[in-house]
Formats: structure tokens, sequence, C-alpha cells
């Protein structure tokens, strides 16, 4: 009798739901006019598919503009609305108003999200049971049991909401991001729900109070004292290109400011610089101390003592340590700008702990040069300003090879439309630069047995030392190398390659350095040293710095950028696993790494650090963000000036 009363009771608190709406009452204060905004979507009807590979039913319906992916749990269609407001605003009431939903029997139960995969080089090692997944073309489909043996609706609610704060076109901004599922399921009773439509009124004010930061300074280095006379050949070409810039020695940092230590010190310094000056980059300039050895993290969460510049390791409940990511520095305020975002709201010291509902929006463009030695510094700045200095030259021909990008890749996971995976994130990276590039070069697997340039070493070094204005490696990694797959793979000893850091000094683009993206694993983990990845090989099981026993000084993406005279003006890479929908390529790191190329090609900016950030923000606009999505976009490294102008001035 019970199992039948339960239907119609879960209907009934979802009718009287829908008829009173939701006011969310933020604030009540009447002396500043209030403004309104109002949002509408009906929703079209409900498909129910049963998946051809499995006994699973998939949901969709048209409005959707994405899916909420959670480990383990249904796969349920999202429709999200992201407004922006200017930086004071405050939300007053958020209204909702569902109508009309309708409930429909299931035969089966809906498909789980599967386990991200990493995308993880395997070159290099015997035996590696706990991660042989990454290899595979099916991925096992685990149901979560605290969602399919429970009746209660999943989602738990018909929307959700956040406030937040970042830089938005450039423009300090709040932002209301509104996420309404459509649909909810109730596994037990093999039932969904969905609503016909949804109603959303938001009120808002500007506080006349707030004014906008100064615009004293657009550029702030932050570096040792010992770099700082290095750094003044960079200071003075920032300032003739009109980059304002102020450098400061993190060394009078720590006991001028407050903080747990020494890295938090460090975010409330770069807050202070952006209240009072208006930054606008945010340039870490220095990594370790030493390539040969170094403490790269006393505490779990921190690395300091060895470090010119301290990293913040962040996520350790995520396949093993944790992580370091920058984007901590950059992510200054939560709540629409109301308060500090330390990243440790329970105040337990492990950051982003996965229980934690962290910002992530960059509220400045940020970047790291992790030098360990002067001659690198000198390195670097040569570097940058040889790229930005307009030459004579320059403006009589311009700077041809700016036109040409080069997109190396093959079968990631599987094929995906008719094409390997990697392949197909290669085309939309390639897609999305638009006009920017008439000579598109496309090395990849497929090619195989052609005369076309394949993803193997001879031919990554042919091409790259032609020139080129960017470049995408998209597929599996490890701390020195990149690789991928052939088309059509049996198994995991089938690689193209691999290019890895042995290989660099045979590159001779000399001055045409390329922004690069590079897709995979630990292809940006720049803690490691010489006698770390060395022992490395000692415990595979635990290995920390995924070189497998390969001495390696440098990571990948690293080292690209620290060559003298060749290989990168800056690059990308994830610091942990990079990770992947083996189903659909354009999710996690792959998603982030195509939105980079789309904000350069569809949104215009002409700054790196514009583009690195706005990959990030195009994410959290347009996902329903879970677990797995915070993990790929804290890891998300980006080696290079975040002032640079792309092609030069």
């Amino acid at each position: 009798m019970k199992l039948k009363i339960l239907p119609l009771i879960v209907v009934l608190i979802l009718f009287f739901t829908s008829i009173n709406g939701i006011s969310l009452g933020l604030d009540n204060e009447n002396d500043v006019e209030i403004s309104q905004e109002t949002s509408f979507v009906s929703f079209s009807e409900l498909s129910v598919e049963k998946n051809e590979d499995s006994n699973y039913f998939s949901l969709n319906i048209d409005e959707a503009t994405t899916y909420l992916f959670e480990t383990g749990k249904p796969v349920m269609p999202a429709y999200i609305q992201t407004f922006v407001y200017p930086r004071g605003t405050k939300i007053i009431d958020i209204n909702f108003e569902l109508s009309d939903i309708k409930s429909k029997k299931i035969d089966g139960k809906i498909k789980p999200s599967p386990e991200p995969v990493p995308r993880l080089n395997l070159e290099n090692i015997d035996s590696v049971e706990s991660v042989d997944v990454s290899v595979k073309q099916q991925v096992e489909l685990i149901e979560d049991e605290s969602v399919y043996l429970s009746s209660e609706l999943y989602p738990n609610s018909w929307y959700d909401y956040k406030i937040c704060s970042g830089l938005i076109d450039g423009q300090d901004s709040v932002i209301l991001k509104i996420t309404t599922y459509p649909v909810r399921y109730s596994p037990l009773e093999d039932t969904v729900y969905k609503i016909d439509k949804v109603d959303v009124e938001i009120s808002y004010k500007n506080d006349p109070n707030i004014e906008p930061f100064p615009k004293d300074y657009d550029l702030l280095i932050l570096t040792p004292k010992k770099f700082k006379l290095w750094l003044i050949p960079l200071f003075l070409h920032k300032t003739r290109m009109g980059v304002a810039t102020k450098i400061q020695d993190v060394e009078s940092i720590y006991p001028a400011y407050p903080g747990r230590d020494e890295a938090e010190k460090i975010k409330n310094y770069v807050k202070y610089a952006k209240e009072e000056w208006g930054i606008k980059y945010l340039l870490l300039f220095g990594g370790l101390k030493s390539h040969m050895d170094a403490t790269d993290r006393e505490k779990s969460n921190l690395g300091s003592q060895d470090w010119h510049i301290p990293v913040r390791y962040v996520r350790p409940d995520m396949w093993e340590h944790g992580h370091i990511s920058d984007l901590y520095y950059a992510d200054l305020y939560k709540n629409g700008g109301t308060e500090f975002e330390d990243w440790d709201s329970n105040g337990n010291d492990i950051f982003v702990d996965g229980v934690e509902d962290v910002d992530m929006y960059p509220d400045v463009y940020y970047g790291r040069l992790p030098c360990r030695n002067f001659l690198e510094v000198r390195t670097l700045v040569k570097k940058i300003i040889k790229y930005e200095k307009p030459t004579i030259l320059n403006r009589l021909f311009g700077k041809p090879w700016m036109k040409k990008m080069i997109a190396v890749g093959g079968q990631t996971f599987n094929f995906y439309e008719g094409q390997p995976d990697g392949e197909w994130l290669c085309d939309q990276s390639i897609e999305n630069m638009g006009d920017l590039i008439t000579e598109p070069v496309k090395v990849y697997a497929s090619n195989k047995d052609t005369i076309n340039p394949q993803p193997v070493p001879e031919d990554i070094i042919y091409e790259y030392s032609k020139g080129a204005g960017f470049v995408l490696f998209q597929g599996h990694g490890s701390a020195h190398s990149w690789d991928t797959h052939w088309a059509e793979y049996e198994g995991q000893d089938d690689w193209a390659g691999p290019f890895s850091n042995f290989q660099m000094p045979a590159l001779k683009n000399r001055h045409k350095l390329p922004i690069v993206v590079v897709g995979g694993c630990h292809n940006g983990i720049f803690n490691v040293t010489l006698i770390k990845s060395i022992n490395d090989a000692l415990n595979l099981s635990g290995s920390q710095y995924h070189t497998y026993g390969v001495p390696t000084m440098n990571c990948y993406s690293w080292r690209l950028v620290v060559m003298r005279n060749r290989g990168a003006i800056s690059s990308t890479g994830c610091t942990d696993y990079g990770i992947g929908n083996p189903s659909y390529p354009y999710s996690l790191s792959g998603a982030l790494e195509s939105n980079f190329f789309y904000s350069i090609g569809q949104d215009k900016v002409k700054n790196l650090g514009d583009a690195h950030s706005g990959s990030i923000i195009k994410y959290l606009d347009e996902n329903a963000i879970a677990y797995d999505d915070e993990y790929a976009i804290t890891e998300y490294q980006l080696f290079g000036d975040p002032s640079l102008r792309i092609g030069g001035y």
C-alpha cells in the first residue's frame, strides 16, 4: 500500500511547489531603486531512448544546454542561464515559478555517468593495472547506490543558483548562474518527472557606495628578490608597450600581510593590489629553487620552503596526493565579491576538498613562469620582449607564421562522429580559431600509411621547426612526454610516439614561437626534480611525479617554454591527470583546451591571460559543475605571461 501512495505524495509535493514558486529573499533594503530581470523558457517533449550498447536509457530535451555528469549518478539534462552585472550589484531576490509537472514511467534505469578516464601515457610502465582503463575502449558503468537504490528525486531540486565574482570581458563583474533541471528521476519508482516551463524573476540593485577599482597598474609581477634585477628589461619593455607594471618581491609580503601560511599571505596581497591599484594581470615569476632535488611540499597543502613562489596543493581526495593550482591566487572573491575566497570554507586546511563549493571565476588573469635560476629568467625575458616588440620588418611584412596552427592528435580513447576523438577535438579547435588560421597543419594518426604528417617525433619536429602561431597536442602524457594512439588501436602498446623532452632540442623554430596547448596527463607537473624523478621508479603505485624513473628536470609543457632560441612562448598543461569522457571528447580537460582557442578565434581576445582564463569562464558558464569538473579546472595551468599580446604589438 505504501508503495502505491508514494508516487501520489511526490506528485502533490511537486504540484504545490510549482504553484507557489520560490523566493530566496536575500535582501530587504529599500533605500536604492530595485531593478528586475525576467526569463522564461518552455521545454519540449522529453525523449527517452534506450542505449544500443547497454540496457540503460538516456534522456534528451531539445532546450537542454548541457547535462549533469556526476560519476555513478544518472545523466540528467540541464538548462543553464548566466547573468552578468557590474561589480557592486546585489542580488535581492530570485523567484522561480514552475508549471505543468508530468510523470512518465520508464522500463529500466537511466544511464549513470562514467568515471572520468585519465589521459595517461603508459609507455614507460610495465604493469599499471590501476590505470589500465585509460587505454580501453569500453568503460564500466557503476551505479551510485545512494541514488539508484533510493526513491528520492535526483537531482534534489528543480534548480540551483550560484552568485560569483570574476573578470568578464575584462570587467569586474557579479555573475549569477542559474541551472534548471527540467527532468528529475526517482530510480526505485522507475519514474521521471518533467516540467513544461520555468519563469525566473531576478531582483537586484546597484550599490552606490561601491566605486570601480582604480586603474593604476595593469600587471603585477611577483618574484623573489634575487630575480628583480633581471626583470628590469621586462619592466621597461612593458611600460613602453603601455602596460603599467609593478614588480613585488614575495619576501617583503610575508611579514606584512595576514594569512595562515605563505600562499595565503600572497593571495591577500594580490587582493590588496586588486583593490588599491586595479591590477588585471598576475604573473608569478618563479618556481622551485633547484633542478636537482627539492622538498616540493612541506605540508599536504603547501610547497614553500624550496620554492621561489609558493604553490598551493588542492584536492588530495582525487586519485592521489593532490595537485598544484595557481587559480588559487586568482580567484579572490565569492558571493558576488562580498567575501574573500580562501578555498577552505570549512576551515579544515584541505583546499577544495570535494565538499566546498568554490567560486573558481578568476578575478585577475594569471599565469606562471616557474624559472629556477637567473639564466632561465633572462631567457624568458628575452623571449617575451622579442615576441612582443614591434619591428620594421613586422610592420612591413607581418608575421605570416602566426596564421599557421599545428594540431597533433590521434585516438585518445574512442572514435567520435566517425573519426578518432583526439583528431575530432583538434578539428574543433582549428574551427574555433576561425579566419585567424589560414594554414592548418593536421599531424594526425589517421594519416598513417600516407604522405601526410603523422604524430611521430620526426614529423612533429619537421612541422614545428617551420614555425607556427599555435600548436595543439591532444592525447596522453606524462611529466616528460606526450603521445597518442594510432587510429583503431587494439592494445596499450599501439602508440604513435612518444615526443619527449629529450627530442625537443631538435626543434629549430627559433624566433617563431607558438602558443602551445598540451592535452594529456601530468604534462604540467612543474614540481619535478632530477632526483625525485629517478626515485619515482621505486614506487610506481604511489608515484607522485609520473616520470617512471626517466630523468626529468622540467615537465613537458614548461620545457617547451624555457628552452633558449626555440620552443614556445607559452604553454598549458595539467598539473595532475588530464581527464576526459571516452564517449564525448568535448568534456572536462578537452573542453578547457578547446575553449582556449575559442577565446582567441571567436571572442577575439588579444592577450594570453584573457584566453586562458576565458576558457575557464566559458566552461563555468556552460556546465553544471560537479566534482570532476572542479578537478579539471583547478589543475589547468598556464606557463606564460598573462599580459602577453598574442602575436606581438
